[in-house]
């Protein structure tokens, strides 16, 4: 469906006449996670065991996945609530929220708190790691502290063991491709037509797979001698250029002579 919708063949995919601009168009950041997390569950057990060890970087990971669901309903005080994502591994459930854009600030604490403990009270989550994806305005120690310390205040009285992980696309995008590069000779073919398909839907998103780089970041070009020939003829040395002997104030008079030209003489015949 990705290569239909990106190319204009929208028919019978309920996106037909529709125009695909995403910035406003509602659920935007549910095509975007669905795309690329179904893409994610078709990778090979090792090689996804990977990736997750690259992305979320834990010193207990969630091991083979068994199960992912996607948009699970569970209820708190009679309320739904939707996490984006849940992958079960053999160890851990990965709960995912992800937000559509890598800069700006749309994960919400209390959102990521109602997830846990509706997800924790039904006893569908187990040892759970939030994964945060997108929706903040930075991706350090120190924003995924402030951001951990919202969710704590959110929980208030509810006790949920959990570990927190802030990532953007961008960085998951990397994480993948540095996994890819991993795999044995015979599936690389393969492995970047999934890469290739989401790096298609990062730009129809709007989202980077790689940081900018500017010219001040960018290497000499180690570009030492360029020769252009004229024609075929190559010369192993340049010519002198010639030597004045005499300075210009010595040279003799050219000698020349006043030249008349003749009148011309124009008649008007009627």
């Amino acid at each position: 469906m990705l290569s239909a919708v990106l190319n204009g063949k929208r028919r019978g995919t309920g996106l037909a006449g529709k125009q695909l601009v995403l910035g406003e168009a509602g659920g935007a950041e549910d095509v975007l996670t669905a795309t690329v997390f179904e893409r994610l569950a078709y990778l090979p057990d090792p090689l996804l065991e990977t990736f997750l060890d690259q992305l979320l970087n834990l010193d207990e990971p969630p091991g083979p996945l068994t199960e992912i669901q996607f948009w699970p309903s569970w209820y708190m005080a009679g309320t739904r609530v939707e996490p984006d994502v849940v992958l079960h591994g053999c160890e851990r459930c990965l709960l995912v929220e992800a937000k559509r854009h890598d800069h700006g600030l749309q994960q919400y604490a209390q959102q990521l708190a109602r997830e846990l403990i509706a997800g924790t009270c039904s006893g569908e989550l187990h040892r759970p790691v939030l994964l945060t994806l997108g929706g903040l305005s930075e991706y350090t120690e120190a924003a995924a502290g402030q951001l951990g310390a919202q969710i704590e205040a959110a929980l208030g009285d509810a006790v949920v063991d959990y570990e927190l992980v802030c990532r953007s696309w961008n960085q998951l995008y990397l994480a993948l491709e540095s996994t890819i590069s991993t795999a044995p000779a015979d599936s690389q073919p393969g492995l970047h037509r999934l890469l290739e398909d989401i790096a298609a839907t990062y730009a129809w998103h709007g989202l980077r797979t790689h940081a900018p780089r500017w010219l001040a970041q960018l290497g000499a070009a180690d570009i030492r001698v360029t020769t252009c020939p004229l024609g075929s003829v190559f010369s192993a040395a340049a010519p002198s250029p010639p030597v004045l002997n005499h300075s210009l104030a010595g040279l003799p008079a050219p000698g020349l002579a006043r030249a008349s030209f003749p009148p011309t003489i124009w008649s008007l015949r009627p």
